[in-house]
């Protein structure tokens, strides 16, 4: 079933359950208050029909015309004596002598349905020859049935006309309510058949929830869009820095297969680089392995001394490279987190100032009361505003030949960065051309 038309049928069945309710709360409410102004009116004709019954002998024929005047029109008065036997009925129609009675020593008042009409009834007790007597006054409410079915044909004629509409104004609501849907699976129908990134045209701003979901869907093309561009551009880009250590490797097993039997120098020479080929190409596939595992359930947290880690990384590298790094750092600046990822965070940051500066570097440690922040300060070659932008993206290099000449792959200070935020941490950078960059990272402590 379309959702359209459940939409329309769910409308309807509301609407129709709603006026059942309430036209049936007016009949039955109507039907009480009449039934009870009958009554009250059968009391007022019992009691003047009472004071005659007083003084005038009901079994005497002659003088029943006495009590024609408050008889009711539609009705019958009966008198029923103390052995509960009826002991004379004054009526209009005989149809009224079925009527069924019993005797009552108190005023009752009662209404009934009896043979398809309704009845209104008082018993009103009479004293007689100091026996008590039940005089039974009854009443056809022939009125109020006739009442009660114009009240009913135009409670259903009310709801029809009611009903009628609001079937259309179903179908409208439905329309309305459909009509981002619809648009929102035609425009991914197009994006599906066509390939292409497609986004809903919003005619009117509602501001409403329909308006939120072409929004949030708008903007959810306008990710994956974004998303996509970088998956292709990362593939692309890993074809082609895996392709360029696979044909080097390649080039030179072809070499050591032509000479490399008869001439040790050419051996010597392709195991070194298909040795240092392979060793490059293994680490872009344990960095591309790191990007691709994003996940923070990863994290083996624990408390870390980051001063102390800094320390620890900069004399290593201080060592392996041959480069000053002077380390100016905080006691005890600790911080909740993997210390193997946040080595490697800092030694990325050092190794790519060693490869973009010649002079010192230097490393910072400082904290406040809610966090901990580690600066790499090297005075090389410096980025402009749109590389400080840009440097964090997979694979970016600022100078792709300087770079591959220095043995990167643009790989770095992407794992940093997102190493640090699984951190739930931020990494920036301030640089200036030909002066220098600072990277700091800033973690909660």
């Amino acid at each position: 079933m379309k959702l359209r038309t459940r939409i329309q049928l769910y409308i309807i069945v509301t609407l129709v359950i709603l006026l059942l309710i309430v036209n049936a709360s007016i009949y039955f409410l109507f039907r009480q208050v009449s039934l009870h102004n009958s009554l009250d009116r059968l009391h007022e004709q019992g009691r003047a029909l009472a004071e005659t019954a007083a003084t005038v002998d009901w079994k005497d024929t002659a003088r029943t015309s006495l009590f024609q005047a408050d008889l009711p029109a539609e009705g019958m008065v009966r008198f029923i004596g103390p052995n509960g036997q009826s002991e004379g009925v004054i009526t209009r129609a005989e149809k009224y002598r079925e009527l069924p009675f019993t005797f009552s020593s108190q005023e009752t008042d009662h209404t009934y349905y009896h043979e398809g009409s309704w009845y209104a009834e008082v018993e009103i007790p009479v004293i007689r020859n100091n026996d008590i007597y039940t005089m039974q006054v009854a009443e056809e409410l022939v009125s109020l049935e006739q009442t009660l079915q114009v009240l009913k044909y135009s409670l259903t004629l009310a709801g029809l006309i009611i009903l009628i509409p609001c079937i259309f104004g179903g179908r409208l609501l439905g329309s309305f309510l459909l009509r981002p849907i619809l648009a929102l699976t035609s425009t991914m129908q197009a994006i599906r058949n066509s390939g292409k990134w497609e986004r809903m045209k919003i005619d009117n701003r509602r501001h409403d929830e329909l308006q939120a979901l072409s929004d949030t869907f708008n903007e959810m093309v306008n990710q994956l869009e974004a998303n996509f561009s970088k998956q292709q551009q990362f593939v692309s880009d890993a074809s082609h820095e895996l392709k360029t250590p696979i044909s080097i490797i390649k080039s030179y097993s072809k070499l050591l297969d032509r000479w490399g039997a008869d001439d040790p120098a050419v051996q010597q020479e392709a195991v070194q680089a298909i040795h240092s080929e392979t060793e490059r190409m293994q680490a872009l596939v344990d960095q591309l392995l790191i990007l691709a595992k994003d996940d923070p359930a990863l994290l083996d947290k624990e408390t870390v001394n980051l001063s102390e880690l800094a320390k620890t990384c900069s004399q290593a590298m201080e060592t392996a490279h041959q480069r000053e790094i002077k380390v100016e750092a905080e006691q005890a600046v600790t911080v909740l987190g993997d210390a193997n990822m946040l080595k490697q965070v800092i030694y990325i940051l050092l190794s790519n100032s060693i490869k973009y500066s010649d002079d010192h570097i230097e490393v910072s440690v400082s904290s406040t009361q809610d966090e901990a922040l580690l600066s790499v300060t090297d005075y090389g070659e410096g980025l402009d505003e749109k590389e400080q932008q840009l440097i964090f993206d997979r694979f970016y290099r600022v100078d792709k030949a300087r770079t591959r000449s220095k043995g990167g792959s643009g790989l770095g200070l992407a794992i940093a960065k997102q190493l640090v935020e699984l951190h739930e941490g931020q990494i920036k950078v301030n640089s200036t051309p030909d002066v220098g960059s600072v990277f700091t990272i800033i973690l909660s402590r």
